[in-house]
């Protein structure tokens, strides 16, 4: 047990994998360990990939909304209630 401990926790000190999910199975004298997890190198390359998409594309919403009202006075400001049936 502890030569496992040793093997995973060496993993994850070399690797740094951001954990999503542990599950552990014993069967006999077998232990299964399964993780389900993103590896940090990857995540971190995806990140900084999309800040470049994002900063190369131009913006063309402003931050601030304006709630605009109608113009053409026949067009109800809001939409009229739906019957019930």
């Amino acid at each position: 047990m502890s030569a496992l401990e040793a093997v995973v926790n060496a993993w994850m000190e070399l690797e740094r994998p951001r954990i999503r999910h542990i599950s552990q199975s014993i069967r006999g004298e077998h232990i299964l360990l399964s993780f389900v997890y993103e590896e940090a190198r990857e995540l971190e390359q995806r990140v900084s990939a999309q800040a470049q998409i994002t900063s190369a594309l131009p913006r063309f919403f402003d931050d601030e909304y304006n709630e605009e009202r109608p113009t053409n006075p026949r067009i109800p400001a809001t939409p009229p209630p739906m019957p019930m049936h």
